[in-house]
C-alpha cells in the first residue's frame, strides 16, 4: 500500500497548529488535493516518491484526476504539473534577491528566476496562505512558481492572521483545476460574447463542433451534450477529449488531430462555421483546424447557449473520416493469428477501459494506435498526452490512478525504448550521430521506465506495462488476451514486450495521411518501422 500520511494527523487545535498543518491547510484552500515527494519533512504526502520522479507524478495526477497536485522535494514546494516539469524547483546555486517583485506583483523574498518560472522564499508563518495562494494561481495560469520553505514545520506556528480580501480572491482563482493550453477559463462568460456567438450559431447552416480537453477540465461535458442536442450537430474531439461522447453516439463524429488529413476529412473545410471549445494547441494547431469561419466558445457557456439555440431535428450526414478509419480498423479485428494488427490489440485494451479500467499510453507509435482506435465509453478511461512528457508518463498515470483506487485495473502502454532508438539509425537519418543520440535517449528512457515500475511495486501497487517492440513475442489473440488479463490482475510488476504487425499502419495512412501527432517530439514517427 502506498506510504501516506493522513492530513488529520497533522492538524490539531488552532492554538497548537504546526507549521506543517498550516501549510497543508493553505494547500487545501488553494485547491491542491495531493502532494508527492518527501515524507519526512513535516508535510503530509500522498505518496513518498524519489525527487526525480515527483514532478512526473504531479503531472500525471493532474491529468488523471483533473485536480491540482504539488511536489515536495528537499524543502521546495511546487504546485502544478506544468511548473513541476519545467525544472524550476530545487535548482542549485540560485542566488537571493530579497525584496524583488515576484510573480503576480507580489513583493517578497524572491530567490531567483529560471526558464520555467520563479522560486520564492517562504520563511514567515504569517505569509503561508498568501504565498501558497500566489503559487497556485500562477500554476493555474501556466506560470511556474516554487516555494522554498524555510520553516520548522513540526513546531507550533503563531495564530493565523485574517485572510485579506485580495488573498481570498487569489485562493479562489488558484482552486481552479488544471487546464490544458487553449482551454477556456471556466468562469462566467460575458453576456456580450455569448450573444455574439449565438448570432453566429443561428446564422450558420453547416456548423461543426470541435472540442479539446478543456471541455473536460472545465466540467462542461453535460453542457456539451445539451449544446449538441439543441443544435443537432456532430462533434469532433481531439484525442485529449476522448469519451466526451461514447463512440456509439450519433453526435460523435471522430477523434481527430493524429494524422495530416484528419481535419479536412472530418468535414471542417466544408463547414460554414467551426465551433471551437477547449482546444489544446498541441492536439489541434490553429493552422490545421481553421479551415472555415470559426468562433471560440468558453466551455462554461455551453449550457447557456443550449437553452437559446435550436435547429431542426436531424443530424447532417457524417463526413467520411470516421467510416474510412473504421473500415481499416475493423478489418484488423478479424485477425486471430500473431503478429496481431494493432487495432486487434487495442480492441482488447478497450474492453478493459469499458470495465472501469484505465489505459494510459506514452506519445509514440503505440500511443497513436491507442488514441486512434480504442473505443471509449467511459470519460477519462483512455489517456494519451498531447504534449511533451517524460518517458514512462503512462506508468505514472496508471500509478496515481491506483493510489486513489487500489483495486482499479490499469495498463500502461509505450514504445520499447530500444525500438525507438533503432529507428534513429534507419535510412534517411543523420547517420552515426543520430544513432548515438538515439541510443543515449533510449538508455535514459529505459532507466526512467524501470524506476517508475520499481516505485509502483515498492508502494504495493504494481503497474503492468505493455511495451510495443520490433522484436518482442507475437502471441495470437487468445494468448494475448490471457497474458493481459494475468498482468492486469496480478500482484507482481510485469513489463511485457509485444510485437504487432507493422503493415497495418500503411492502411491507416492511406486513409488520412501520415501521422503528425507529436511531430515536434517524435520527428521520426512517420518513418518508424514498428507499429
Amino acid at each position: 500500500m502506498a506510504e501516506t500520511v493522513s492530513p488529520r494527523s497533522a492538524l490539531t487545535s488552532a492554538s497548537a497548529e504546526t507549521g506543517g498543518a498550516r501549510l497543508w491547510r493553505a494547500l487545501r484552500e488553494a485547491g491542491v488535493r495531493a502532494v508527492y515527494g518527501d515524507a519526512d519533512r513535516g508535510l503530509p504526502v500522498t505518496a513518498r516518491v524519489p525527487a526525480r520522479l515527483a514532478p512526473t507524478l504531479v503531472a500525471a495526477h493532474e491529468r488523471v484526476h483533473r485536480d491540482r497536485a504539488a511536489s515536495w522535494v528537499d524543502g521546495v514546494l511546487t504546485i502544478g504539473g506544468a511548473a513541476a516539469a519545467s525544472g524550476v524547483p530545487g535548482s542549485a546555486g540560485v542566488t537571493g534577491t530579497s525584496g524583488a517583485a515576484g510573480p503576480s506583483g507580489a513583493a517578497g523574498p524572491v530567490l531567483g528566476g529560471a526558464p520555467g518560472g520563479w522560486q520564492v522564499l517562504l520563511d514567515e508563518p504569517d505569509r503561508v496562505s498568501d504565498l501558497v495562494a500566489m503559487a497556485a494561481h500562477a500554476a493555474a495560469t501556466g506560470r511556474g512558481v516554487a516555494l522554498r520553505v524555510d520553516l520548522d514545520l513540526d513546531r507550533p506556528a503563531p495564530d493565523r492572521r485574517a485572510v485579506t480580501p485580495g488573498a481570498a480572491a487569489s485562493g479562489a482563482a488558484a482552486s481552479v483545476g488544471p487546464m490544458p493550453a487553449g482551454a477556456g477559463s471556466g468562469g462566467p462568460d460575458p453576456a456580450g460574447e455569448t450573444e455574439a456567438a449565438l448570432a453566429l450559431l443561428t446564422a450558420a447552416e453547416r456548423p461543426v463542433v470541435l472540442v479539446g480537453p478543456g471541455v473536460i477540465a472545465a466540467g462542461a461535458v453535460p453542457g456539451l451534450h445539451a449544446f449538441a442536442t439543441a443544435g443537432q450537430v456532430g462533434v469532433l474531439n481531439t484525442w485529449g477529449a476522448k469519451g466526451v461522447f461514447t463512440w456509439q453516439s450519433p453526435h460523435h463524429w471522430a477523434t481527430i488531430g493524429l494524422q495530416r488529413d484528419d481535419f479536412r476529412l472530418a468535414g471542417l473545410a466544408d463547414a460554414d462555421l467551426i465551433v471551437a471549445v477547449g482546444l489544446d494547441p498541441h492536439e489541434s494547431p490553429a493552422a490545421c483546424w481553421q479551415l472555415a469561419p470559426q468562433v471560440t466558445i468558453d466551455p462554461a457557456s455551453l449550457g447557456t447557449l443550449a437553452l437559446a439555440w435550436r435547429r431542426p431535428p436531424g443530424l447532417p450526414e457524417m463526413p467520411p473520416l470516421r467510416h474510412r478509419l473504421a473500415e481499416a480498423t475493423q478489418r484488423g479485428w478479424t485477425v486471430e493469428a500473431g503478429p496481431l494488427p494493432p487495432s486487434r490489440v487495442t480492441r482488447t485494451y478497450g474492453e478493459l477501459a469499458a470495465r472501469g479500467g484505465l489505459i494510459a499510453a506514452d506519445p509514440g507509435v503505440a500511443g497513436y494506435w491507442v488514441a486512434r482506435t480504442v473505443g471509449t465509453t467511459v470519460l477519462d478511461s483512455v489517456i494519451v498526452p498531447g504534449g511533451r512528457v517524460p518517458a514512462g508518463f503512462a506508468i505514472a498515470a496508471a500509478l496515481v490512478a491506483r493510489i486513489a483506487s487500489p483495486a482499479r485495473p490499469v495498463l500502461a502502454v509505450l514504445d520499447d525504448p530500444a525500438s525507438v532508438a533503432g529507428s534513429a539509425g534507419s535510412p534517411g537519418s543523420a547517420g552515426s550521430a543520430a544513432v548515438a543520440a538515439g541510443s543515449a535517449a533510449a538508455t535514459g528512457a529505459a532507466e526512467r521506465i524501470g524506476e517508475l515500475v520499481e516505485l509502483a511495486a515498492s508502494l504495493g501497487l504494481p503497474v503492468p506495462v505493455e511495451a510495443w517492440s520490433d522484436d518482442g513475442p507475437a502471441p495470437d489473440a487468445v494468448a494475448h488476451a490471457a497474458r493481459l488479463r494475468d498482468a492486469v490482475h496480478g500482484e507482481s510488476p510485469v513489463v511485457a514486450p509485444l510485437r504487432t504487425d507493422p503493415h497495418w499502419l500503411a492502411r491507416m495512412t492511406d486513409v488520412a495521411g501520415p501521422v503528425v501527432a507529436w511531430s515536434q517530439i517524435l520527428p521520426a514517427n512517420e518513418g518508424s518501422t514498428h507499429s
